[in-house]
């Protein structure tokens, strides 16, 4: 069975989803959302704010160092997740303050 275009994308995704929640805070919830219960989703929490992923039951194993548990979703829309991963990297981008 060869892969489609589309899981191509969802795993080169998770790869970096993966490597985030490897640095942050992190939780995995198992059926998190009523709407799509065959997809866990990760929560991680960045200085800036909550943000999270569904996630493919293919790519599991990108996550075995993300320990399953609750979580509440905050509510952020996908909107609101690429502000606060935007404005995380931009802290992260800054130069160092000259001495």
């Amino acid at each position: 069975m060869s892969d489609t275009l589309l899981d191509i994308t969802y795993r080169e995704r998770h790869h970096l989803i993966a490597h985030l929640a490897a640095i942050y805070p992190s939780v995995m919830v198992l059926n998190a959302d009523e709407d799509a219960p065959d997809w866990p989703v990760i929560y991680i929490t960045l200085p800036t704010g909550q943000i999270s992923w569904h996630i493919a039951r293919r790519d599991m194993d990108l996550f075995h160092h993300v320990p399953v548990g609750e979580a509440t979703w905050d509510r952020h829309s996908v909107e609101d997740k690429y502000e606060r991963l935007d404005a995380h990297t931009r802290e992260l981008a800054k130069p160092p303050p000259v001495a």
